[in-house]
């Protein structure tokens, strides 16, 4: 795997201890930013591993939408997911009265914990 593919996935774990850190902590606003943040550096270890770089949220979401889910190799879902989550990220990060409630971060952080380890087997095949 090459080195950069790496840093990112590595980030993205760190990411996923973080959110969980934050919910066991009742910080469950700044875990759905750190669940999303997770899937982000893991969207970019896969598109790496495709020599593809993308470093916005924007780009980065709409490369892994047209590199990993229109030509199937991941699920829709997962397309779906990412989508969903960088939303709430903006919410949680941006909206001053957003407060995420504890039942949609750990459902966040779940789905989060999905993709990121979904990737690293990709990446590890």
């Amino acid at each position: 795997m090459n080195e950069n593919v790496t840093v990112f996935l590595d980030k993205a774990f760190e990411c996923l201890a973080d959110a969980n850190a934050l919910l066991e902590k009742g910080r469950d606003t700044a875990s759905v930013s750190r669940s999303y943040y997770a899937m982000f550096h893991a969207a970019q270890a896969a598109l790496l591993s495709e020599e593809i770089e993308a470093y916005t949220h924007t780009g980065v979401n709409v490369q892994f939408q047209k590199t990993f889910i229109k030509t199937g190799r991941f699920p829709l879902l997962f397309g779906k997911t990412f989508s969903k989550i960088l939303d709430q990220r903006l919410k949680s990060d941006y909206e001053i009265d957003f407060k995420a409630s504890s039942e949609d971060a750990k459902h966040t952080f779940e789905e989060a914990s999905v993709f990121v380890k979904s990737i690293r087997d990709f990446l590890q095949s």
